[in-house]
């Protein structure tokens, strides 16, 4: 038979034995609760627009379980949660300054989750000189080149030349990709033609152009902007002035003192100007300075029976905004485009 002091004992322990589990059961109950891993978090997203996911597990999920997800942020949009991902897209940060956005998980019985969205600036400046993204295949430059405003002419240049020849004058003879050969005149029989009072031959100059490719753009040899601003500046090519044309509307008007066309992206309202200044051929004056606007493009003309001849860009308020091609030796400003 027990004595009191043993049956006292006892009791104790059981007490204690009680109060210890009483833990540990809620602790096994709190572990066997769905939870929501996300694989990363927060994320990092470019500014330009796009489609992004992140991988996620369900610990302890439950049966008939779902994660659903939803988000307040006015550009995070198609949030969708798949077996194994939860996907979203996010739309283009025109804004210098980055931006963070959240999308909330939920899932039965599990604690919700905040996924951060963080998204950088806009990157409107490449080698100190400014773009505008128009959302086409490239960006194109706030100014000219040689300009510190984006009504501003800055330089002229011939068609593959890396110097602003304004104080030479634009001319043939100054233009660095022609030879000048002089050749004795023929007759339509293909006889040798001379002077009847002085029995000499009548000599006619041929100009002859050196082949310097059909496509300048990014040449470190002929493309002036990529030499006077570096990184991936390039004068546009005749395909992406076309891009230009085909997504953007144009308004002639005033921007300050200069005339010449704003240009708006249809695809996401961004907008540009370009000055209507003029262009310089064999003289040492501007022509149609204020109405009429010419820029060149990388591409060269390729009808063999014009030789030495490029595509420019070709503005002005009645005939709109369109391609057209002219000499090497006409001068007319740059606006340059990356990637």
């Amino acid at each position: 038979m027990r004595t009191l002091n043993q049956i006292l004992r006892s009791v104790i322990a059981l007490v204690v034995v009680m109060a210890m589990a009483v833990p540990f059961a809620s602790c096994d109950k709190e572990s066997s609760a769905p939870v929501i891993k996300l694989e990363q978090n927060p994320v990092e997203v470019a500014s330009a627009a796009g489609e992004h996911a992140v991988e996620y597990t369900i610990s302890n999920p439950v049966v008939g379980g779902r994660l659903d997800a939803d988000t307040e942020c006015e550009w995070i949009d198609d949030v969708e949660t798949t077996f194994e991902k939860v996907k979203f897209t996010v739309d283009a940060n025109y804004d210098k300054a980055a931006r963070s956005g959240e999308i909330t998980l939920f899932y039965d019985g599990a604690a919700k989750v905040i996924l951060t969205i963080n998204q950088a600036g806009a990157v409107n400046e490449l080698n100190g000189h400014k773009f505008v993204d128009l959302g086409l295949s490239v960006k194109w430059a706030a100014c000219n080149i040689g300009a510190e405003d984006q009504g501003d002419a800055g330089n002229y240049y011939m068609w593959a030349d890396l110097v602003d020849r304004k104080s030479e004058n634009y001319s043939a003879d100054n233009y660095p990709y022609i030879t000048k050969t002089m050749v004795q005149d023929k007759d339509k029989d293909g006889n040798l033609v001379f002077d009847e009072e002085t029995g000499e031959p009548v000599m006619s100059e041929i100009w002859n152009y050196t082949d310097i490719g059909s496509n300048i753009s990014g040449n470190t040899q002929y493309d002036v902007a990529r030499k006077e601003w570096g990184a991936t500046w390039r004068i546009p090519t005749q395909e992406e002035v076309q891009e230009l044309i085909a997504n953007c509307t144009f308004v002639w008007t005033n921007y300050k003192t200069a005339t010449g066309f704003e240009i708006t992206s249809k695809i996401n309202g961004m907008k540009i100007f370009m000055p209507a200044v003029g262009y310089y051929m064999g003289t040492g004056q501007c022509s149609y300075f204020g109405s009429n606007g010419s820029y060149w493009t990388a591409s060269a003309f390729s009808d063999d029976g014009d030789p030495g001849a490029a595509y420019y860009i070709l503005m002005t308020s009645g005939r709109g905004f369109r391609l057209d091609y002219t000499s090497y030796h006409s001068a007319h400003p740059i606006r340059p485009v990356t990637e």
